[in-house]
């Protein structure tokens, strides 16, 4: 005959008081801050803590405050993972480590970005008791009454074209592209590529274009493509076997500069001694392709950092819907001809 055992006892908030010495209110307030605890009383709170094995049921804690100290990013789902870009790989990371060191836990999902699903989400979040939510923008534009009705604080990420009354944050696109491409004419080249999206309103199209007007040459040749590995790669492609093809080249990103990197090679073109290449964002992968990648670098910490203390802000006192742009900086590596012997220029 089988004997089934029953499962121990789980420590509770009251045990605890009672090994520390205190109230359970005291063990509470150590718990969740609401009110000051000496520290030498804290002290024995948390050593008991530890020494039962104390678990809080953080639900009930939510439920009780109001906060489940916890914040949502929000990425949107598709055919392309985002996180297969190692830029916003590193994002979310870096928005993980902000949240933590601010004492909230980051969950990241994603949604479709139809205007009913992702109001539908945001009611999810706030009956879960959640702090605030982080959105990584797809392409369809938000309804912005209908999330600000839900009455979550919220912040959209990446942004490089503001919408009135939204609070959001981003990169300088429009810098970052004036100052990749004046830096090849910095090396001494007249003519200066242009592979990215054929979109004449993006930000660093712009600044392309700027660029070459500030240096009197005439902008081009562009070389469109989608903002992917294979985009990348087939534009590279259409560069190489281009006989007016200049020595120097901008790439919209260093995930597209990859692709490009690996159609040179097929080619025969030599990078930089046949082309220099300047990209776009920073990433570790432009850290390890080969030539190694020169890359405007997104301040991914310090805009992280801002979107986790702005959010929160906005819980305790909503501010002004606004928008912050963050500048970068260029990181020289030898795909420019930086360290590197660089053919005769063009």
């Amino acid at each position: 005959m089988t004997t089934r055992s029953t499962p121990p006892r789980k420590p509770t908030r009251h045990d605890v008081a009672r090994r520390a010495g205190v109230s359970d209110a005291v063990v509470s307030y150590t718990l969740n801050g609401r009110a000051p605890v000496a520290a030498a009383t804290a002290k024995r709170v948390r050593e008991a803590i530890d020494e039962l094995g104390y678990r809080p049921n953080q639900a009930a804690l939510a439920l009780k405050s109001g906060s489940a100290h916890t914040l949502v990013l929000v990425v949107p789902d598709g055919v392309d993972p985002i996180f297969a870009n190692p830029f916003f790989s590193e994002f979310a990371s870096a928005i993980e480590q902000a949240a933590r060191s601010h004492g909230y836990a980051l969950y990241t999902t994603a949604s479709s970005f139809e205007p009913e699903i992702v109001v539908e989400r945001f009611h999810e979040f706030a009956a879960r008791q959640v702090d605030g939510v982080l959105v990584l923008p797809g392409a369809a534009p938000l309804d912005r009454v209908s999330l600000d009705r839900v009455g979550i604080p919220w912040l959209e990420l990446n942004v490089s074209s503001p919408e009135y009354g939204v609070a959001s944050l981003g990169p300088d696109l429009r810098r970052g592209g004036q100052t990749a491409t004046a830096h090849l004419f910095e090396h001494g080249h007249r003519r200066v590529a242009f592979i990215g999206e054929p979109d004449a309103a993006e930000p660093r199209w712009v600044g392309w274009l700027e660029a070459c007007a500030a240096a009197g040459v005439a902008a081009g040749p562009f070389y469109g493509a989608q903002i992917t590995r294979p985009g990348g790669y087939e534009a590279g492609r259409r560069m190489a076997a281009d006989p007016d093809r200049p020595a120097a080249v901008f790439v919209a990103t260093d995930r597209m500069a990859t692709g490009v990197l690996r159609a040179f090679h097929e080619q025969g073109v030599r990078v930089p001694e046949d082309i220099a290449i300047v990209s776009f964002d920073g990433s570790w992968e432009g850290e390890y392709s080969w030539p190694s990648l020169t890359s405007f670098r997104q301040p991914i910490e310090a805009m992280a950092e801002s979107a986790v203390a702005r959010l929160l802000a906005r819980s305790d006192a909503p501010e002004e819907p606004r928008h912050e742009f963050f500048d970068g900086a260029l990181v020289l590596r030898r795909s420019c001809g930086c360290d590197a012997p660089v053919a005769p220029l063009d």
